[in-house]
């Protein structure tokens, strides 16, 4: 019970850093920016941040998708393929929301070479994690019993089929 408790503490501690400290750091950044450069040249570098997140984004995703239909008709899993999706999900999801930290980490997750090790020591750390609170992966047997040869003895009927009287 107390790994269940620690890792109750663990995400709140991360939702609370999420949702309040990360955007109080956000905000304070894009005020000393603004304070800087000035609040329209600031607000003119977040909206082409975002645009230019947002454009990198639609075409990483559209090689993401033909190398995933490639991968699939090659008859393998596109196991690297779903995971570069996900990071631009993420990468997309920063790009999109106003803020210079937000974004710089968006538009670093848009570059190949550093996308894909990104997500796989995000992975490692779920999966760590995840053992920790009880999610393990068991191997089971399944037992089946045979009961025969389920092929219908009646050929299908040709022609339409007749449902019954259509009302409106």
């Amino acid at each position: 019970m107390k790994g269940r408790h620690r890792y109750a503490s663990d995400v709140f501690l991360f939702l609370f850093c999420v949702f309040v400290v990360f955007p109080l750091i956000e905000l304070g950044v894009v005020i000393a920016v603004a304070g800087w450069i000035g609040i329209v040249p600031t607000i003119a570098a977040l909206i082409a941040m975002s645009a230019i997140g947002v454009w990198l984004v639609k075409r990483e995703g559209l090689g993401v998708v033909r190398r995933t239909r490639e991968a699939m008709n090659r008859g393998e899993v596109p196991g690297g393929e779903m995971l570069d999706a996900a990071m631009l999900t993420i990468a997309g999801f920063l790009c999109f929301v106003p803020g210079f930290i937000s974004g710089t980490i968006g538009l670093l997750l848009l570059i190949g070479p550093l996308r894909r090790p990104v997500g796989r020591r995000i992975v490692r750390r779920w999966t760590r994690v995840g053992s920790f609170v009880g999610m393990s992966r068991r191997r089971s047997t399944v037992e089946v019993q045979w009961i025969g040869d389920v092929t219908p003895t009646t050929p299908p009927a040709t022609g339409p089929i007749e449902i019954g009287p259509v009302r409106d």
